[in-house]
């Protein structure tokens, strides 16, 4: 059985803001998006009820880091890179990496779009006012569970948001634009349930979900996989949409800076260019 990915992050994005409408329109034209028609109904327990919504839902194509690539296409990007320890030395940001040491450049400005445990520890030691601003933002987990069938699932919807189940959303992966022809669901745990089982490892949470995930389909999984999101949804959503500390020139955007949507990542990311872009 050869398996196709899975969107087992951000399941879809939702347009509010026109500024964000506008970026849409040219992911649009690049064909990097997509809309996603599928039907979303409730379901609790064995009660499914039809969701009476306008909610216009994208995608990315053929995956939901396309418009991420596609904003990075014209751009010198180093992946594989695990930034370690950061210097600064001369008012300039020396950057080291676990899998290549010393990067060879400095930088005047420094922007973090990671989330806020992780920007703490590296900037934390820097700035009082960064530290806090990272130090009062709760962010929740999510277990995900990915599964594969060898035949479609007689389900009459391709998305479900749960009630009385430890998942909170569940949906038919293969019928967004441009993916696998396989049978392939993604069940995302809700943040409550996730954060009490948050120091379960994978051969420990894997059956749980399973057994959640039958007992709302009725369904055995034929392959599967499963995946924590540390980090994942922002407690409280911010007005903030960005931070920056002027004494040592350094930034912090990202969703939780905003609010855990797709949107709000990029509005975050927006703003703090814009405001750097007025100091260059």
């Amino acid at each position: 059985m050869k398996l196709g990915g899975a969107d087992h992050g951000a399941q879809y994005f939702t347009v509010k803001d026109p500024l964000f409408s506008t970026q849409v329109t040219e992911w649009m034209n690049a064909k990097v998006i997509a809309p996603w028609g599928g039907k979303i109904v409730t379901l609790d327990r064995s009660t499914i009820r039809a969701l009476e919504s306008t909610t216009q839902r994208f995608v990315g194509v053929p995956a939901m880091t396309a418009p991420a690539k596609y904003l990075a296409s014209s751009l010198n990007v180093h992946t594989q890179h695990t930034v370690v320890g950061l210097k600064r030395i001369n008012n300039l940001w020396r950057i080291n990496t676990k899998e290549q040491g010393p990067f060879d450049l400095a930088f005047e400005y420094l922007i973090c779009a990671i989330p806020s445990v992780q920007a703490r520890a590296l900037i934390g030691p820097y700035s009082e006012s960064l530290d806090t601003s990272c130090k009062d933002v709760v962010m929740l987990p999510c277990w995900t569970l990915i599964a594969y069938f060898k035949k479609p699932l007689d389900l009459d919807f391709d998305g479900a948001f749960v009630e009385g189940s430890p998942f909170s959303w569940i949906a038919r992966d293969n019928t967004k634009p441009g993916r696998s022809s396989y049978e392939t669901w993604v069940a995302q745990a809700s943040n409550t349930w996730s954060q009490e089982y948050i120091d379960f490892n994978q051969y420990e949470i894997e059956p749980i979900l399973l057994k959640a995930f039958k007992d709302l389909t009725d369904q055995d999984c034929d392959l599967y996989q499963s995946h924590l999101w540390r980090y994942a949804k922002l407690e409280t959503p911010s007005e903030l949409t960005y931070v920056y500390d002027e004494n040592i020139k350094v930034g912090l955007c990202g969703d939780w800076l905003k609010n855990s949507t797709v949107e709000g990542a990029w509005l975050s990311g927006y703003r703090m260019a814009q405001f750097l872009s007025s100091k260059t």
